[in-house]
């Protein structure tokens, strides 16, 4: 089969795909991965053929702009940030069905719709991806879960089409609280952002909209099973195996730590897009000076120079790959990013998190602490002093590493990429339209 993979271009949204790509190469078929010009570098050193399509991005970029337009304008009217804030009013993370007015998806919907999906996906972009689709003819496209221009040239080629999650299906739970509302509403006020953007666009392409287009034909799910969000999808499991770009293992890694090690991170994403840091990293560090511990924070050169004198036992990495280092380590420290979070279950490893506001960090951060695996507190109560004792008390009772090691089990006894490509090669048979 022909098989293309399309996400935008963030590096942490593409690095769930690769060992999926990699087995369907290894099985024989041949795989093509669509992105924004700015990811081909981080294609192509996962030895995959990358697509361009469409104009640069330039995320991070983007990012830092909104930033700092969002500050001006609090501080020269006094509005409150929370308003202006896009990362409020793009929130999916709502679960309370209290919660889940139709005005409230409604405006979650919009505002995404408008603001990150159409950036995302602009109007070049699809139309590259489309042309490709139609002249290259996949018979089955995986795709980002926020990344509307796959299935939209998946439908204009005639081919199977699925996501792959990166983290909680927040989307798909609320699209379904949401259809539920609009269906009660009275015909003619059944306004529906997503499917007024999707079904333009297709139209562009003599297709029509579809609900599929936003939740795909099924979906492809990393995330293990006991942090799934209640849904109504088809999802098809699939063992997360850790993918963390080109790296070399530094040889302090290869032997045996001599006291119990302590992994801080941040996480790519945070630093390198959301442009970075929400916790007092000098005052975590202090904190913990005088534990019998090694602490491996991983920092980029400008948060090492913002901290200046750092205690004896910390170790400074710029980068290091989780997967080497995490077996290694006792304990990690971190923001909840789903790569470092399912990174740290697969190595079986507890996990105390300060979330950031961001997608699903939250919930899974709460999961993780309900499930016995670790602890956490919300960035804004986060204080050096709770760190510690949230550090100590994860490292000395070991029922967090108990139940760190049955997640671990659970994610290990998922099917590994490898053993889901017949499921895959089934699925495509069944939905590729046919008469192509």
């Amino acid at each position: 089969m022909r098989i293309l993979f399309a996400t935008f271009a963030v590096k942490t949204h593409l690095h769930p795909q690769i060992p999926i790509a990699w087995a369907l190469r290894a099985a024989g078929h041949d795989v093509r991965v669509a992105s924004q010009p700015d990811l081909v570098p981080d294609i192509t050193g996962a030895g995959l053929t990358p697509v361009p399509v469409g104009e640069p991005l330039r995320l991070s970029e983007q990012m830092k702009d909104l930033d700092e337009r969002r500050d001006e304008a609090g501080g020269a009217d006094g509005e409150s940030l929370e308003a202006l804030d896009y990362l409020a009013l793009t929130d999916m993370s709502e679960l309370r069905p209290e919660r889940l007015t139709y005005d409230y998806m409604h405006t979650r919907f919009a505002v995404k719709t408008m603001s990150d999906f159409q950036i995302l996906n602009s109007e070049r972009m699809v139309d590259d991806l489309v042309g490709f689709a139609r002249d290259w003819k996949p018979d089955l496209v995986l795709w980002d879960t926020m990344t509307f221009a796959a299935p939209v040239a998946a439908a204009a080629c005639g081919a199977a089409h699925a996501r792959i999650l990166f983290g909680l299906d927040l989307l798909a739970r609320m699209r379904e609280s949401y259809l539920e509302e609009l269906a009660a509403r009275p015909p003619g006020l059944r306004d529906d952002p997503m499917a007024e953007w999707l079904g333009w666009t297709l139209d562009r392409y003599g297709c029509e909209f579809t609900e599929d287009t936003v939740v795909g034909q099924w979906t492809i799910d990393p995330v293990p099973t006991s942090l799934r969000l209640p849904v109504d999808l088809h999802y098809v499991p699939v063992r997360y195996i850790p993918y963390n770009g080109p790296a070399v293992i530094p040889d302090w890694l290869r032997e045996p730590p001599r006291r119990r090690r302590v992994c801080l991170t941040l996480g790519v994403s945070f630093r390198e897009t959301m442009g970075g840091d929400r916790t007092p990293l000098a005052e975590l560090l202090d904190a913990v000076a005088d534990l019998d511990v090694e602490v491996v924070a991983t920092l980029n050169a400008r948060q090492l120079a913002e901290l200046g004198r750092l205690p004896g036992n910390v170790r400074v990495v710029d980068f290091v790959p989780l997967a080497a280092l995490l077996p290694s380590c006792a304990a990690i420290v971190h923001h909840g990013g789903s790569g470092t979070v399912t990174t740290a279950l697969a190595a079986g490893v507890p996990q105390i998190i300060a979330p950031t506001e961001i997608w699903c960090n939250v919930h899974k951060a709460h999961k993780i602490q309900e499930l016995g695996a670790g602890l956490y507190r919300r960035v804004d109560r986060f204080s050096a002093d709770e760190f510690r004792n949230m550090l100590v008390r994860v490292l000395d009772d070991p029922a967090f590493t108990t139940h760190a090691r049955s997640l671990r089990t659970e994610v290990t006894s998922t099917p590994a990429p490898a053993e889901i490509t017949a499921t895959l090669e089934r699925l495509t048979t069944e939905y590729r339209r046919s008469g192509r």
